[in-house]
């Protein structure tokens, strides 16, 4: 198995923070990784910088921890492709809407149908917002040329 920029990038982003920061500072990565590793603790803003970079993720801002929703999952939408489901997934985490999408792989090897299709699921309190932008994401909205659909020939 080749390791590639992407494979580490995508690695590294299934990290919780304390799993990431052990590793950054286990000193076995290689440089890429530790550049790829620093990278996303910056991007959670994490100072990896300090000499002890345990003290930042205690040095968060309380509102980072009241924005956790330890709520139940909720169905925010049903998708008959994981494409679509991780399409929508991806959307939502950057308007800060945290989700997640089951049955991806079931669809893949079943017929999606007979399962349900592919879920997304958010906390309860997110709901609203989650079916706001799952609209606009139907109505072409966030269309990649700027173009919604009904403008498209």
């Amino acid at each position: 198995m080749t390791v590639t920029r992407q494979s580490l990038v995508e690695h590294f982003r299934l990290l919780s923070d304390e799993e990431l920061l052990t590793q950054f500072q286990s000193g076995e990565l290689t440089d890429l990784a530790e550049e790829i590793a620093g990278s996303e603790l910056r991007g959670r803003k994490i100072d990896c910088s300090k000499p002890d970079a345990e003290m930042s993720l205690a040095e968060k801002p309380a509102a980072d921890d009241a924005a956790v929703d330890t709520g139940d999952l909720v169905l925010a939408a049903r998708y008959p492709t994981a494409a679509e489901a991780y399409m929508l997934k991806s959307r939502l985490e950057l308007e800060g809407v945290p989700a997640i999408v089951t049955d991806g792989q079931m669809a893949q090897n079943l017929v999606p149908l007979a399962i349900g299709g592919v879920r997304v699921l958010v906390p309860e309190s997110y709901l609203s917002r989650a079916r706001e932008i799952a609209l606009a994401v139907e109505k072409g909205a966030f269309a990649l040329d700027g173009a919604s659909e009904e403008e498209r020939p």
